[in-house]
C-alpha cells in the first residue's frame, strides 16, 4: 500500500482548538479570513499543547470575553454561530446539573430514613 497523509488529519480537538483561537484573535481586532478559518485544526498555536485541558481554558476565555460583548452581531458569523451553540450547550449542562443534584438530594433523604443496619443490609 503507499504512503498517504491519513496520519496528517487534524483531530476533531484541534480544530475546536484552533477554531477557539480565530475566534479570540477577532475579539481582539485580528481580520478573519477564509484561508484562516479553513485550516483552524492546523493553527500552530494548536501543537504540542492540545489537550482536553487547553481546549477547555481557551472554550472559558472566549466564554468569558464573550460574556461582555454588547452586540455579537458586530462579529463574523462564525463567532455568532459558536456563541449561540455555546451558550446553548451551557444551558444544557447546568440543567443536567441541577438534576444530577435534585437526583443526589433526593437519594440522601432516602438513605437518611434507613437506620444503620438497614444500609448495612444494603452493603452502604
Amino acid at each position: 500500500m503507499p504512503c498517504n497523509s491519513d496520519h496528517m488529519k487534524a483531530s476533531s480537538q484541534e480544530v475546536e482548538l484552533g477554531k477557539v483561537y480565530l475566534l479570540l484573535d477577532e475579539l481582539d481586532g485580528k481580520e478573519l479570513t477564509d484561508v484562516l478559518w479553513d485550516s483552524a485544526g492546523y493553527d500552530k498555536r494548536v501543537y504540542d499543547i492540545s489537550s482536553k485541558v487547553t481546549l477547555d481554558k481557551q472554550t472559558a476565555l472566549l466564554c468569558s470575553k464573550l460574556k461582555k460583548v454588547k452586540d455579537i452581531k458586530k462579529y463574523s458569523l462564525e463567532m455568532q454561530m459558536w456563541w449561540r451553540d455555546h451558550q446553548k450547550a451551557d444551558k444544557m449542562r447546568l440543567e443536567a446539573e441541577k438534576r444530577e443534584k435534585e437526583k443526589l438530594t433526593i437519594k440522601q433523604k432516602a438513605l437518611d430514613k434507613l437506620t444503620s443496619a438497614e444500609k448495612r443490609a444494603l452493603g452502604l
